[in-house]
Protein backbone atom coordinates (compact mmCIF):
# COMPACT_ATOMS: atom_id res chain seq x y z
CA UNK A 1 0.00 0.00 0.00
CA UNK A 2 3.10 2.21 0.65
CA UNK A 3 2.98 4.91 3.50
CA UNK A 4 2.25 8.72 3.30
CA UNK A 5 4.54 10.96 5.08
CA UNK A 6 3.22 13.99 6.65
CA UNK A 7 4.27 17.36 8.84
CA UNK A 8 3.00 17.97 11.88
CA UNK A 9 2.65 20.81 14.25
CA UNK A 10 4.42 19.48 17.08
CA UNK A 11 4.58 22.96 19.12
CA UNK A 12 3.61 26.82 18.20
CA UNK A 13 6.42 29.39 16.84
CA UNK A 14 7.51 31.84 19.40
CA UNK A 15 7.65 35.26 18.59
CA UNK A 16 10.76 36.30 16.30
CA UNK A 17 11.48 32.33 16.62
CA UNK A 18 13.18 30.51 13.19
CA UNK A 19 10.92 28.02 11.24
CA UNK A 20 12.54 24.93 11.83
CA UNK A 21 12.15 20.87 11.41
CA UNK A 22 11.88 20.50 15.49
CA UNK A 23 8.42 22.83 15.24
CA UNK A 24 7.07 19.46 12.77
CA UNK A 25 6.69 15.84 13.64
CA UNK A 26 7.25 13.84 10.57
CA UNK A 27 4.68 11.05 10.84
CA UNK A 28 3.91 7.98 8.28
CA UNK A 29 0.25 7.06 7.51
CA UNK A 30 -1.17 4.54 4.92
CA UNK A 31 -2.12 6.26 1.69
CA UNK A 32 -5.57 6.91 1.83
CA UNK A 33 -8.57 5.83 -0.80
CA UNK A 34 -11.15 7.82 -2.28
CA UNK A 35 -14.41 8.09 -1.33
CA UNK A 36 -17.90 8.71 -3.59
CA UNK A 37 -16.60 12.35 -5.52
CA UNK A 38 -13.23 12.39 -4.10
CA UNK A 39 -10.01 11.52 -5.75
CA UNK A 40 -6.25 10.79 -4.19
CA UNK A 41 -3.44 13.05 -5.26
CA UNK A 42 0.01 12.49 -4.88
CA UNK A 43 2.20 15.81 -4.53
CA UNK A 44 5.05 16.28 -6.94
CA UNK A 45 5.68 19.77 -5.61
CA UNK A 46 4.85 22.22 -2.51
CA UNK A 47 4.79 26.42 -2.90
CA UNK A 48 5.57 28.73 -0.03
CA UNK A 49 3.91 31.75 1.35
CA UNK A 50 4.75 34.37 3.92
CA UNK A 51 0.81 33.39 5.14
CA UNK A 52 2.31 30.31 6.10
CA UNK A 53 4.34 31.76 9.33
CA UNK A 54 0.79 32.49 10.68
CA UNK A 55 -0.07 29.31 11.07
CA UNK A 56 2.27 28.74 13.67
CA UNK A 57 1.69 31.08 15.65
CA UNK A 58 -0.89 29.88 17.81
CA UNK A 59 -3.31 32.47 19.58
CA UNK A 60 -0.88 35.04 18.36
CA UNK A 61 -1.69 34.91 15.07
CA UNK A 62 -3.44 37.93 14.30
CA UNK A 63 -4.68 37.60 10.18
CA UNK A 64 -4.87 33.79 9.51
CA UNK A 65 -6.45 30.66 11.19
CA UNK A 66 -3.59 28.93 13.36
CA UNK A 67 -3.17 25.26 13.03
CA UNK A 68 -3.88 23.48 16.08
CA UNK A 69 -1.06 21.31 17.67
CA UNK A 70 -0.94 17.96 15.69
CA UNK A 71 -2.96 19.34 12.78
CA UNK A 72 -1.32 18.44 9.50
CA UNK A 73 0.82 22.12 8.34
CA UNK A 74 -1.72 23.52 5.71
CA UNK A 75 0.26 24.69 2.24
CA UNK A 76 -0.84 24.60 -1.55
CA UNK A 77 0.89 21.97 -3.81
CA UNK A 78 0.97 20.48 -7.32
CA UNK A 79 0.51 16.76 -8.07
CA UNK A 80 -1.33 14.17 -10.43
CA UNK A 81 -4.37 12.18 -9.74
CA UNK A 82 -3.54 8.58 -8.81
CA UNK A 83 -7.54 7.33 -8.15
CA UNK A 84 -10.89 9.18 -8.48
CA UNK A 85 -14.27 8.94 -8.14
CA UNK A 86 -15.01 12.74 -9.00
CA UNK A 87 -16.82 13.37 -12.45
CA UNK A 88 -14.37 16.39 -13.15
CA UNK A 89 -11.00 15.00 -12.13
CA UNK A 90 -9.48 11.75 -14.21
CA UNK A 91 -6.34 9.83 -13.26
CA UNK A 92 -3.42 11.40 -15.02
CA UNK A 93 -4.96 14.70 -14.57
CA UNK A 94 -2.34 17.85 -13.03
CA UNK A 95 -3.81 19.36 -10.34
CA UNK A 96 -2.94 22.58 -8.04
CA UNK A 97 -4.11 22.91 -4.63
CA UNK A 98 -4.33 22.93 -1.22
CA UNK A 99 -2.62 19.59 -0.43
CA UNK A 100 -0.90 20.17 3.08
CA UNK A 101 2.82 19.29 3.50
CA UNK A 102 2.31 15.37 2.44
CA UNK A 103 2.95 13.22 -0.57
CA UNK A 104 -0.50 12.29 -0.78
CA UNK A 105 -4.11 13.91 0.03
CA UNK A 106 -7.64 13.57 -0.64
CA UNK A 107 -9.55 15.80 -2.58
CA UNK A 108 -13.47 16.76 -3.78
CA UNK A 109 -12.58 19.76 -5.98
CA UNK A 110 -14.75 21.94 -3.63
CA UNK A 111 -13.37 25.49 -4.78
CA UNK A 112 -15.42 27.73 -1.96
CA UNK A 113 -12.77 26.53 0.47
CA UNK A 114 -9.93 27.26 -1.24
CA UNK A 115 -9.21 27.06 -5.37
CA UNK A 116 -8.70 24.27 -7.41
CA UNK A 117 -7.18 24.61 -10.57
CA UNK A 118 -6.20 21.93 -13.04
CA UNK A 119 -3.97 21.84 -16.05
CA UNK A 120 -5.89 20.59 -18.74
CA UNK A 121 -2.52 20.03 -20.55
CA UNK A 122 1.01 20.60 -19.86
CA UNK A 123 3.06 23.05 -22.15
CA UNK A 124 6.30 21.83 -22.66
CA UNK A 125 7.19 18.12 -21.43
CA UNK A 126 10.62 19.40 -19.92
CA UNK A 127 8.21 22.34 -18.10
CA UNK A 128 9.21 21.92 -13.93
CA UNK A 129 5.16 21.27 -12.49
CA UNK A 130 7.01 23.49 -9.66
CA UNK A 131 6.59 26.52 -12.38
CA UNK A 132 3.06 26.70 -11.92
CA UNK A 133 2.98 27.30 -8.12
CA UNK A 134 5.84 30.10 -8.88
CA UNK A 135 5.80 32.22 -11.84
CA UNK A 136 3.06 30.37 -13.90
CA UNK A 137 1.09 30.05 -10.94
CA UNK A 138 0.11 31.97 -7.36
CA UNK A 139 3.17 34.01 -7.18
CA UNK A 140 3.38 35.33 -11.10
CA UNK A 141 -0.61 35.78 -10.84
CA UNK A 142 0.39 37.87 -8.15
CA UNK A 143 2.75 40.20 -9.53
CA UNK A 144 0.66 40.12 -12.83
CA UNK A 145 -2.95 41.66 -11.22
CA UNK A 146 -1.51 43.80 -8.67
CA UNK A 147 0.75 45.44 -10.94
CA UNK A 148 -1.53 45.49 -14.48
CA UNK A 149 -4.58 45.31 -12.52
CA UNK A 150 -4.45 47.86 -9.86
CA UNK A 151 -1.82 50.28 -10.61
CA UNK A 152 -1.92 49.95 -14.50
CA UNK A 153 1.52 51.11 -15.24
CA UNK A 154 1.97 52.72 -18.78
CA UNK A 155 5.29 53.29 -20.84
CA UNK A 156 7.72 55.30 -19.70
CA UNK A 157 6.54 55.06 -15.73
CA UNK A 158 9.17 55.20 -13.15
CA UNK A 159 7.99 51.48 -11.41
CA UNK A 160 9.48 50.55 -7.81
CA UNK A 161 9.70 47.25 -6.52
CA UNK A 162 10.47 45.89 -2.93
CA UNK A 163 11.89 42.53 -2.31
CA UNK A 164 12.40 42.81 -5.42
CA UNK A 165 14.51 39.47 -5.14
CA UNK A 166 11.79 37.61 -3.82
CA UNK A 167 8.91 35.76 -5.08
CA UNK A 168 6.46 37.99 -6.20
CA UNK A 169 8.91 41.07 -6.71
CA UNK A 170 11.04 39.03 -9.29
CA UNK A 171 8.17 38.95 -11.48
CA UNK A 172 6.55 42.10 -11.08
CA UNK A 173 10.22 43.44 -12.07
CA UNK A 174 10.09 41.43 -15.24
CA UNK A 175 6.56 42.31 -15.92
CA UNK A 176 7.37 46.61 -15.39
CA UNK A 177 10.43 46.31 -17.98
CA UNK A 178 8.51 44.29 -20.75
CA UNK A 179 6.20 47.26 -20.51
CA UNK A 180 7.88 49.91 -21.22
CA UNK A 181 8.85 51.22 -17.88
CA UNK A 182 11.91 52.57 -16.23
CA UNK A 183 12.48 49.72 -13.14
CA UNK A 184 14.41 50.73 -9.68
CA UNK A 185 14.81 47.44 -7.35
CA UNK A 186 15.09 47.33 -3.32
CA UNK A 187 17.07 44.30 -2.13
CA UNK A 188 18.94 43.59 0.93
CA UNK A 189 23.10 42.85 0.11
CA UNK A 190 25.49 43.46 -3.26
CA UNK A 191 24.68 40.28 -4.11
CA UNK A 192 20.96 40.32 -4.61
CA UNK A 193 21.25 43.94 -6.19
CA UNK A 194 23.53 42.12 -8.74
CA UNK A 195 20.98 39.19 -9.34
CA UNK A 196 18.16 41.85 -9.94
CA UNK A 197 20.11 43.68 -12.78
CA UNK A 198 21.71 40.56 -14.40
CA UNK A 199 18.98 38.29 -13.78
CA UNK A 200 16.16 40.34 -14.14
CA UNK A 201 17.28 43.21 -15.95
CA UNK A 202 16.21 46.33 -14.22
CA UNK A 203 17.78 49.31 -14.51
CA UNK A 204 18.38 50.96 -10.72
CA UNK A 205 19.21 48.56 -7.90
CA UNK A 206 19.14 50.02 -3.97
CA UNK A 207 20.63 47.70 -1.05
CA UNK A 208 18.20 48.94 1.69
CA UNK A 209 20.88 47.04 3.77
CA UNK A 210 23.86 49.68 2.73
CA UNK A 211 22.99 52.37 1.18
CA UNK A 212 19.96 54.79 2.55
CA UNK A 213 16.64 54.63 0.05
CA UNK A 214 15.38 58.12 0.33
CA UNK A 215 18.74 59.47 -1.02
CA UNK A 216 19.00 56.90 -4.09
CA UNK A 217 14.76 57.05 -4.69
CA UNK A 218 16.19 60.88 -5.48
CA UNK A 219 18.67 60.14 -7.50
CA UNK A 220 17.26 57.10 -9.99
CA UNK A 221 13.64 58.58 -9.72
CA UNK A 222 14.46 62.42 -10.00
CA UNK A 223 10.19 63.12 -11.23
CA UNK A 224 9.39 60.53 -8.23
CA UNK A 225 7.36 57.08 -8.45
CA UNK A 226 4.90 56.62 -10.47
CA UNK A 227 4.34 53.14 -9.05
CA UNK A 228 5.51 51.49 -6.20
CA UNK A 229 5.08 47.49 -5.81
CA UNK A 230 5.01 46.87 -2.03
CA UNK A 231 5.58 43.89 -0.49
CA UNK A 232 7.22 44.88 2.78
CA UNK A 233 5.87 47.90 4.14
CA UNK A 234 7.45 49.24 7.09
CA UNK A 235 9.96 52.19 5.95
CA UNK A 236 10.40 51.20 2.83
CA UNK A 237 6.97 52.08 2.06
CA UNK A 238 7.61 55.33 4.13
CA UNK A 239 10.31 56.24 1.34
CA UNK A 240 8.03 55.61 -1.51
CA UNK A 241 5.21 57.76 -0.22
CA UNK A 242 7.79 60.81 0.30
CA UNK A 243 8.99 60.25 -3.39
CA UNK A 244 5.46 59.58 -5.32
CA UNK A 245 4.83 61.33 -8.38
CA UNK A 246 1.72 63.46 -9.25
CA UNK A 247 -1.19 60.80 -9.35
CA UNK A 248 1.58 57.51 -8.19
CA UNK A 249 0.15 54.53 -7.32
CA UNK A 250 0.80 52.04 -4.39
CA UNK A 251 0.19 48.63 -4.81
CA UNK A 252 0.03 46.82 -1.41
CA UNK A 253 0.79 42.96 -2.02
CA UNK A 254 2.75 42.28 1.38
CA UNK A 255 4.12 43.60 4.56
CA UNK A 256 6.48 40.88 5.53
CA UNK A 257 8.78 43.65 6.94
CA UNK A 258 6.07 44.30 9.69
CA UNK A 259 3.61 41.89 9.25
CA UNK A 260 4.36 39.93 12.54
CA UNK A 261 5.88 42.35 14.83
CA UNK A 262 4.78 43.08 18.50
CA UNK A 263 3.55 45.31 19.57
CA UNK A 264 2.32 46.44 16.03
CA UNK A 265 4.40 48.96 14.60
CA UNK A 266 3.31 52.44 14.06
CA UNK A 267 1.59 53.58 10.72
CA UNK A 268 3.68 55.28 7.80
CA UNK A 269 4.65 59.16 8.33
CA UNK A 270 4.78 60.25 4.95
CA UNK A 271 1.07 59.22 4.04
CA UNK A 272 -0.40 63.22 3.24
CA UNK A 273 1.50 62.57 -0.20
CA UNK A 274 -1.46 60.62 -0.93
CA UNK A 275 -3.23 64.20 -1.16
CA UNK A 276 -0.91 66.47 -2.01
CA UNK A 277 0.24 64.53 -5.02
CA UNK A 278 -3.20 63.31 -6.07
CA UNK A 279 -2.02 59.49 -5.06
CA UNK A 280 -3.87 56.32 -4.53
CA UNK A 281 -2.65 53.36 -2.24
CA UNK A 282 -4.95 50.04 -2.86
CA UNK A 283 -4.08 46.51 -1.34
CA UNK A 284 -5.30 43.26 -3.19
CA UNK A 285 -5.77 39.97 -2.35
CA UNK A 286 -5.05 37.36 -4.76
CA UNK A 287 -7.39 34.55 -4.77
CA UNK A 288 -9.80 37.44 -5.53
CA UNK A 289 -8.85 37.02 -9.27
CA UNK A 290 -9.35 33.04 -9.65
CA UNK A 291 -11.74 33.13 -12.13
CA UNK A 292 -9.09 35.36 -14.01
CA UNK A 293 -6.12 33.06 -13.40
CA UNK A 294 -6.45 31.47 -17.14
CA UNK A 295 -6.01 34.73 -18.74
CA UNK A 296 -2.56 35.31 -16.77
CA UNK A 297 -1.40 31.97 -17.09
CA UNK A 298 -1.72 32.08 -20.83
CA UNK A 299 -0.26 35.62 -21.12
CA UNK A 300 2.79 34.62 -18.34
CA UNK A 301 2.96 31.45 -20.32
CA UNK A 302 3.48 33.12 -23.70
CA UNK A 303 6.50 35.26 -21.89
CA UNK A 304 8.11 32.61 -20.49
CA UNK A 305 8.13 30.83 -23.79
CA UNK A 306 9.42 33.95 -25.72
CA UNK A 307 12.39 34.23 -22.92
CA UNK A 308 10.58 37.27 -21.79
CA UNK A 309 9.87 35.84 -18.31
CA UNK A 310 12.46 34.26 -16.62
CA UNK A 311 11.50 31.73 -13.78
CA UNK A 312 13.31 32.60 -10.57
CA UNK A 313 12.49 29.05 -8.79
CA UNK A 314 14.59 28.43 -5.91
CA UNK A 315 14.01 24.22 -5.43
CA UNK A 316 14.50 22.81 -2.06
CA UNK A 317 14.31 19.04 -1.92
CA UNK A 318 12.58 16.57 -0.26
CA UNK A 319 9.45 16.99 2.74
CA UNK A 320 12.05 17.64 4.97
CA UNK A 321 13.32 20.68 3.38
CA UNK A 322 9.71 22.53 3.78
CA UNK A 323 10.62 24.04 7.07
CA UNK A 324 13.99 25.70 5.54
CA UNK A 325 11.92 26.79 2.42
CA UNK A 326 9.36 28.52 4.31
CA UNK A 327 11.80 30.52 6.78
CA UNK A 328 14.25 31.49 3.98
CA UNK A 329 11.50 33.64 3.33
CA UNK A 330 12.19 35.70 6.10
CA UNK A 331 15.90 35.38 6.66
CA UNK A 332 16.44 36.64 3.12
CA UNK A 333 19.43 34.35 2.40
CA UNK A 334 18.09 33.71 -0.93
CA UNK A 335 16.60 34.71 -4.21
CA UNK A 336 13.49 33.61 -6.43
CA UNK A 337 10.55 31.83 -5.69
CA UNK A 338 10.51 29.52 -3.17
CA UNK A 339 9.45 25.77 -4.05
CA UNK A 340 10.28 22.12 -2.47
CA UNK A 341 10.17 18.95 -5.19
CA UNK A 342 8.89 16.12 -3.28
Amino acid sequence: MGENRQLRLKRNIKQGEAISLDLFDMVTAPIPEPGVGQFLMKTVALGTSPAQRAYLMGADSRFHEPLDIGELMRGRGIGSVLKSNHPDYKVGDVVACSTGWQDYSIQDGDQTRMPVKTLQKIHAPSEPLYLHLGTLGASGFAAYYGLLDVAKPVKGDTVLVSSCAGGVGSIAAQIAKLKGCTVVGIAGGPDKCAWIKSKLGIDHAIDYKNEDIYEKLAEYCPNGVDVYFDNVGGETLDAALKNLALRGRIVICGLISTEYHEPPLPGPRHYYNLIYKRARMEGFFVWDYFEQFADAEAELTDWYKQGRIKPTERVFKGLEAAPEALQSLFSGVDTGIKVIEL
